[in-house]
């Protein structure tokens, strides 16, 4: 029984963010305030996916030193012969592939703790504190959606950045040539016009620009879609497009808030390699034994120096990296509800009232009346009334009634209507499709999705929750009052 209300007491805990515009300086401050509350939840959401892949790539860093050293080092035959050394990189060169191999693969995961973190500071800003198990467990049914979305966005952001990339090589391949080509004294730019030169730049300067241009303003389009699809519910496709719609109107306002948060990373990133590699280096040489008086022996230390000068960077960067990581997914989650406050007026739509129960509401807007007591911890989960508690408490008690119980469709679609109070139209969509699944043939809980569906204007999966309600529902009283109900005249036209 302590189990079950120490549940109670972490959903109620921590109390709503107060929904309204902020200034970009507020939206760095509510995210530092939230990322410092919650730091150990965030950085181990993100740490499931990061610290396997982070690992690796630390693993890569050592084998390319190795590589590098053994170039340098195993030159002397009496190190090692011609064969083994020509063996040993090899096994080292197929090895460093390999785990470059698994880097990538474990890179997927990636949109699945993103979609996690975000679900949790979306729950986090509503005033209910989630834990790692949760964040996942409740965006499990999102992960085809993220992966997905995010596989598409990177490959459309992607796109225009090849002939960025393209015009990098170029410009790269010349200033390497031209050097070349002076040793043997030949100049490069002799035989080129330069009509010819201000033709090329005339040229790929605009085309160059533009594609940056393009992925700039894809990648700010595509920015709110994991925060769409699971705090909407929506689908891949459906993320992509509707977070389009929200940065649509906004987008310098996005460009100028990312830039900032770019600074931010750099400076966080870039200012302690600065200082530790200089020290590591100095430490390094300092600890050599048999460093001649007169000067520094540079055949003895570069292969050190080179090991720890990219451990010590190789290091500062991975902390850095999960650090940062949960950072970015906390500032855009708080961008995205920062637009829907603006352009959509998200506080008044997570306190309308639910369309099925329109007297709850009520009872609840009446200042005058106390606020409920908690139930004791004691009490019989049947024998709690739940007309008097409050929406959150009713989640509290409707979870440990599930933990007790089990799920039954009249417990799911109690706590649905709880969950859509407090304006978790998430939990509420998963509590009804799951009490769907144990009771398929229930007419209400199709008329509760249908309901959910069309505030959320989901007008395809609407309509089939309509067509499905009508099949199921066989009181005629119940049916006229649903085709005349000017709600639903837009899905009665389909």
């Amino acid at each position: 029984m302590l189990d079950a209300m120490l549940i109670i007491l972490m959903r109620m805990m921590t109390g709503p963010v107060e929904l309204r515009p902020r200034s970009t300086g507020e939206i760095f401050a509510l995210a530092f305030n939230l990322y410092r509350q919650r730091f150990p939840t965030f950085v181990l959401i993100t740490s499931t996916v990061l610290v396997p892949i982070f690992g690796l790539n630390a693993l890569l860093s050592a084998m390319a030193v190795i590589l590098t050293v053994g170039n340098l080092q195993w030159q002397a035959p009496q190190l090692m012969p011609g064969g083994a050394q020509d063996a040993a990189i090899a096994g080292l060169t197929a090895a460093f592939n390999c785990v470059g191999a698994l880097v990538w693969l474990l890179g997927i995961f990636w949109p699945w703790a993103e979609g996690a973190l975000t679900f949790n500071v979306i729950e986090q800003v509503l005033g209910r504190a989630l834990d790692v198990r949760a964040s996942f467990g409740q965006t499990r049914r999102h992960w085809a959606s993220l992966w997905t979305a995010n596989f598409l966005a990177q490959i459309g952001i992607h796109l225009p950045l090849v002939v960025v990339y393209a015009a990098l090589i170029g410009v790269l391949g010349v200033a390497l040539a031209a050097p070349t080509f002076a040793v043997f004294g030949a100049d490069f730019f002799a035989s080129i016009s330069p009509a010819v030169a201000v033709a090329v730049v005339a040229i790929c300067a605009p085309i160059v620009i533009g594609a940056l241009v393009v992925a700039v303003v894809l990648a700010i389009n595509w920015t709110f879609r994991a925060a769409v699809i699971v705090g909407e519910g929506a689908s891949s496709l459906q993320g992509l497009s509707r977070s389009v719609a929200i940065a649509r109107g906004n987008r310098w306002l996005i460009f100028w808030r990312y830039v900032l948060l770019f600074i931010l990373e750099f400076v966080v990133t870039a200012a302690p390699s600065l200082v530790a590699t200089p020290l590591a280096l100095i430490g390094m040489v300092a600890l050599l034994p048999g460093t001649p008086s007169n000067g520094i022996n540079q055949d003895a230390i570069l292969p050190p120096g080179l090991v720890v000068t990219v451990l010590a960077i190789t290091a500062i960067s991975l902390i850095s990296s999960l650090l940062l990581a949960p950072f970015r997914v906390v500032f855009t989650t708080l961008n995205y509800l920062d637009l829907r406050v603006r352009n959509e007026n998200l506080a008044a739509l997570l306190a309308k009232a639910p369309a099925p129960q329109p007297e709850a509401p009520k009872a609840e807007q009446a200042p005058p009346a106390p606020a409920p007591s908690a139930p004791r911890a004691g009490a019989n989960w049947q024998d709690v009334d739940l007309d008097k508690l409050t929406p959150a408490q009713r989640v509290g008690v409707l979870f440990n009634r599930l933990r007790a119980e089990g799920e039954s469709a009249q417990t799911l679609k109690a706590l649905a209507l709880a969950l859509k109070d407090v304006g978790d139209w998430g939990g509420a969509l998963d509590s009804l499709t799951r009490a769907r699944n144990v009771a398929p043939s229930d007419p209400e809980i199709a008329y509760n999705l249908m309901v959910l569906y069309l505030e959320r204007r989901n007008m395809t999966a609407a309509s089939r929750m309509m067509q499905e309600y009508l099949r199921l529902e066989t009181d005629p009283n119940e049916l006229a009052a649903l085709r005349n109900n000017p709600n639903f005249r837009e899905l009665l036209k389909e």
